[in-house]
């Protein structure tokens, strides 16, 4: 009985999955996704992990945006912003919900994300966090001094968090 009752009311259920749509997806995010990011990231925006994003900022950044859909839900996200200039490009406001925590969707996300960069001619992707150094560390992101990021992300760096940064070439 509990399996049936997991199948039917539950996100993942635990058996075996049939289905005429798309259960699962890792996409480009578009304005559709705006509430669900927002509800994603909300809780590490008031902890202080990630940096607070207003709605208008996300719709306006929305085409930076990358998205894990689990079953009409938004799962995770990360944003890259490109500084071409510098050959170089930010890995920002990776998110993965805490319910699929350490199921390789922040690897997923990276992987795209950095399929991405190579695409548009980045040589190295950087990432700021408050809270997440391993994580970076055990992908290869070497850690590295603010001095190392293109002048205008310098130029924008909030001393107050006291980001740690990391840089990976690609």
């Amino acid at each position: 009985r509990s399996a049936l009752l997991m199948e039917l009311f539950s996100r993942d259920g635990c058996g075996t999955l049939v289905a005429n749509d798309d259960y699962e997806s890792l996409r480009s995010a578009n304005i559709d996704d705006i509430a669900g990011i927002i509800e994603l990231i909300r809780p590490q925006e008031e902890n202080g992990t990630l940096v607070k994003r207003s709605r208008e900022l996300l719709e306006a950044e929305i085409g930076h945006f990358t998205v894990i859909e689990r079953d009409g839900m938004i799962v995770g996200c990360a944003a890259l912003y490109p500084y071409p200039d510098d050959r170089a490009a930010e890995l920002a406001c990776l998110s993965i919900h805490p319910q699929y925590a350490n199921l390789g969707f922040g690897d997923r996300l990276l992987v795209y994300i950095q399929r991405q960069a190579k695409q548009q001619g980045i040589a190295k992707l950087f990432a700021l966090t408050t809270s997440s150094a391993h994580w970076f560390v055990e992908r290869g992101f070497k850690v590295s001094e603010q001095s190392e990021l293109p002048s205008k992300k310098q130029a924008l760096y909030n001393y107050q968090r006291n980001s740690k940064v990391f840089i990976k070439a690609i």
